[in-house]
């Protein structure tokens, strides 16, 4: 893949446009030689990405304190009489709002750029509170919150696509994850089990619907420009519920794991073993370096574990911290080269 600087990657951009409005290539040709160049990063990109990071820590910080507080909104809902229900259509209003403006400077410069990526942390917020204030309406239809994590999700999901905004879909995946569970304990009548499964094991379900999904809308144009988030999401959440099913296996609640012998739960330790061999092996016949790493990350943190449970208290703790070293050492190498290499096919 070609590295170049912010410049000549607006050049090439800026080409790529004209030759499609000139009908020399085709949209699906236009995507393709898109993905053949990549911006070099550069230290102050890095400087730059740490200073976004820093802001949205400060808006979400800001968020908790005005909004989640509540004492602004009902200082205002004194004054002017706001029901609950207003307040929600004004926030899904200034939503509207937001998002058409950010639409419009979407337009005007559509390359990528972290400082309009960051907008959307505004719309993604007022989202959030309009859907807190139709929940109090509707008095959360008795306490099925699921409910309402869902239509976030919704909200974040189309929004996410027609506005092609990676973190509103981030917000959608993060969204989709308490609504998932909010509806099975919802479901069960609050058990422990749903359909015979654990809470980590229903995450082992959502993450292989995610997957599932990914590979239907893979190829849609609207799609294209989130994928990759879907991708990697879906197998960090499939290999975490692994993980914890390994240490907890269908167990339905802390107490229950605790009169639970360890032995009894090697068969999940060597279901999870498997499935991260596996998932090794498809990640390397595929070229897909972010499945593969993935992977070999687990199956390390599988190892680490498995010593925790079961030698701690017999090995030299010198000799474990020395291979802990080593392996953490060889660990950054993979990622190092990885940085500097291609990446991976979804």
């Amino acid at each position: 893949m070609l590295e170049v600087d912010k410049k000549e990657a607006h050049l090439l951009q800026k080409a790529v446009r004209q030759w499609e409005s000139e009908n020399l290539i085709t949209p699906e040709q236009a995507t393709r030689l898109k993905e053949t160049w990549r911006i070099r990063e550069g230290d102050w990109q890095v400087v730059t990405l740490y200073i976004f990071i820093a802001a949205i820590s400060c808006a979400l910080m800001a968020f908790g304190s005005l909004v989640l507080d509540e004492k602004w909104i009902e200082v205002l809902r004194l004054k002017f009489s706001l029901t609950d229900g207003i307040i929600a259509t004004l926030f899904a209003a200034l939503t509207i709002f937001l998002c058409y403006n950010g639409y419009r400077r979407q337009q005007r410069n559509p390359d990528y750029s972290l400082n309009r990526e960051l907008f959307w942390l505004l719309p993604i917020l007022s989202v959030g509170v309009s859907v807190v204030y139709l929940g109090k309406t509707l008095q959360y239809l008795n306490g099925n919150y699921g409910v309402f994590w869902l239509l976030a999700t919704a909200a974040y999901g189309i929004l996410g696509i027609l506005l092609s905004s990676r973190l509103m879909w981030t917000a959608t995946l993060l969204c989709l994850i308490p609504a998932y569970v909010k509806l099975t304990y919802y479901i069960s009548d609050g058990k422990a089990f749903f359909l015979g499964m654990n809470l980590p094991c229903r995450m082992i379900l959502l993450a292989i619907i995610m997957v599932g999904i990914h590979w239907i809308f893979r190829n849609n144009r609207l799609y294209k420009q989130v994928k990759h988030i879907t991708w990697v999401g879906s197998w960090l959440l499939l290999l975490l519920s692994g993980w914890m099913i390994s240490i907890f296996g269908n167990s339905a609640s802390w107490d229950e794991w605790q009169q639970v012998r360890q032995v009894s739960l090697l068969w999940w330790v060597g279901a999870f073993t498997i499935l991260c061999v596996l998932v090794l092996i498809w990640g390397i016949k595929t070229h897909d370096t972010m499945v593969r790493d993935m992977a070999v990350l687990f199956l390390l943190l599988n190892l680490y574990t498995r010593y925790f449970e079961y030698l701690w208290d017999r090995t030299h703790k010198g000799v474990f911290f020395t291979i802990l070293a080593l392996s953490f050492w060889w660990i950054g190498k993979l990622l190092e080269r990885r940085l500097k290499g291609k990446p991976g096919k979804q």
